[in-house]
């Protein structure tokens, strides 16, 4: 089931606090430079958060509009540049024009263009929502949606790596450890505006009822219009006010070939490569939940600024779990992921029984207003607890997974060359999510059963009027004076299987998992030597 805000898995791993000789001061303590460089980290990554949310609130437009599962199975991979960023940040650490700043040589260009593309599309974006098919239905091009999104996120990414590197010169030693915390939270942020912010935003009734304006404050050209100008704004004032000092010879990132030699002593290591398995399975048995769920609410009735609506108070609670859970995932962070696994698993028949039980709630609705001629009175506030409780119990749960996955990371990343390695397991972590949720989308047409059933009427019953699936010959079925009907849903064929997936996964392979935890620390190491030492006063390296 979609959350709140930006899925974690999505974002990157920040090893910037390594310098373990000095202590962070309080942001009320700091100096005036780093007081505004830390605004302007925040404000950076809020930028990077902007297409973020955006791409996730295209796939409930696109919903609304006709796409089918297997195109939103395919706009989903837009976010994989993202996930695979490692394989070109040694270009981004490497090359630069002096004169114009390591950092400001890619954050630059990559913003201005981010922005200038933004505003082409806006003029277009709708177009692209609505192409005419050979049958005179309209429906989004998927493919051009894909490619221009699949652009902003790459653009994004090399953001990332760009303004990851620049934080270590911006920020004093002292207080280079806030750069992950303005990553964390300009990310959501700008997430939270470019997608719940947007939705309801843009919703006609939801301006009307909670602003009382007769219309929405954005449409989709607009909203990317106002953004594109705010990237080009903001980025020529980061360009022209702020001084880039130059990297001190000991914080130069190693050569391109290094770090990939780097990555591939990694994966030799053969924990790491009972870890990968893990990673890349995990996530199978959570698949309908995290990637279906909220796609079949929306097509039995729920609006998306339903969903928005709740999503402030999911936010507050994605943003405050981190500081309760941390001391319970610092001991045994395998143990308390594979506990996540679990919960996890059990929230996602909870979502499967909201989405049963809104159906029921939507379609009553629906009911009033035909016979009334005016919009039915809603769901019932019960069903609104329901749905906020069980979408608070998954928001939890996918964050105590997220926590003690990264938690777990950092435990065995080989002090040597942390960064790369923190980044590759991360990198792996994102793939593992990715391809069992574009399955699951790609997939549910194929496990849903379709049946033309007659229409009711006082004298008989409901019969079949076509033997197998009507699935493609809807109008053949509409032509025998039947309607094309699901019988069983692939979301609950797909939720049933992954049920029985998660509970076959953690009997084969949880017990590896833990053991894994239990591994001595020299095995997660790339050295040769036995001796440890250097693990007492450790610098890592930066992560990518």
């Amino acid at each position: 089931m979609p959350t709140s805000h930006a899925n974690p898995e999505e974002f990157d791993v920040k090893l910037v606090n390594h310098y373990d000789n000095e202590e962070a001061t309080s942001f009320s303590a700091m100096s005036w430079d780093d007081k505004k460089s830390v605004l302007i980290l925040l404000l950076l990554y809020t930028l990077q958060g902007i297409p973020m949310g955006l791409s996730a609130s295209i796939p409930l437009i696109m919903k609304e509009r006709g796409a089918s599962y297997q195109a939103l199975s395919i706009f989903s991979l837009v976010s994989v540049p993202f996930s695979l960023k490692l394989f070109w940040a040694p270009l981004v650490d490497s090359i630069y024009i002096s004169k114009m700043g390591r950092r400001k040589t890619w954050l630059i260009p990559v913003q201005l263009l981010c922005g200038g593309l933004m505003l082409f599309v806006s003029n277009r974006i709708d177009s692209w929502m609505n192409v005419k098919s050979e049958d005179g239905h309209s429906t989004p091009d998927v493919y051009t949606l894909t490619t221009f999104f699949t652009l902003l996120y790459f653009l994004m990414a090399t953001q990332d790596i760009a303004v990851d590197g620049w934080a270590l010169t911006m920020l004093s030693r002292a207080n280079v450890g806030y750069a992950s915390t303005c990553n964390a939270i300009g990310q959501v942020l700008g997430f939270f505006f470019a997608n719940q912010g947007f939705i309801v935003l843009s919703d006609q009734k939801w301006c009307q009822k909670v602003l009382g304006l007769s219309n929405p404050l954005f449409d989709l050209p607009s909203f990317m219009a106002f953004w594109g100008v705010v990237f080009i704004v903001l980025t020529l004032l980061v360009w022209v006010f702020k001084v880039e000092v130059p990297l001190n010879s000991d914080d130069e990132p190693d050569g391109i070939l290094e770090t990939y030699r780097q990555m591939y002593s990694i994966s030799r290591l053969r924990n790491v490569r009972i870890f990968i398995l893990v990673l890349m399975t995990s996530r199978i048995a959570l698949a309908p939940n995290d990637s279906v769920a909220m796609f079949k609410m929306q097509e039995y009735g729920m609006p998306k600024e339903d969903i928005a609506t709740l999503s402030p108070l999911l936010l507050v609670l994605s943003l405050a779990l981190p500081a309760v859970t941390s001391k319970y995932l610092a001991q045994q962070p395998m143990k308390m992921f594979l506990y996540g696994l679990q919960f996890k698993l059990f929230t996602s028949i909870l979502v499967w029984g909201v989405f049963q039980l809104s159906i029921v709630e939507y379609a009553s609705e629906k009911s009033e207003q035909n016979e009334a001629g005016e919009p039915g009175s809603g769901p019932s506030m019960g069903f609104y607890a329901i749905l906020l409780a069980v979408m608070s119990l998954n928001e939890l749960a996918g964050n105590f997974i997220f926590g003690a996955q990264m938690t777990f990371f950092a435990k065995i990343s080989d002090p040597l060359i942390g960064g790369t390695y923190m980044t590759l397991l991360n990198t792996i972590s994102n793939l593992g999510s990715k391809w069992p949720n574009f399955m699951s989308l790609w997939l549910l047409p194929k496990m849903t059963i379709y049946a033309c059933m007659s229409v009711a009427s006082e004298t008989s019953s409901r019969t079949a009027l076509m033997q197998g699936s009507c699935m493609g010959l809807e109008d053949e079925c509409q032509a025998m004076g039947g309607q094309c009907e699901i019988k069983v849903d692939g979301y609950t064929v797909q939720q049933f299987l992954a049920t029985a997936v998660g509970i076959l996964w953690m009997f084969f392979l949880g017990d590896r998992a833990l053991n894994l935890e239990r591994a001595p620390t020299k095995e997660w190491l790339t050295t040769s030597s036995d001796d440890t030492s250097y693990l007492v006063s450790k610098k890592t390296n930066k992560a990518v």
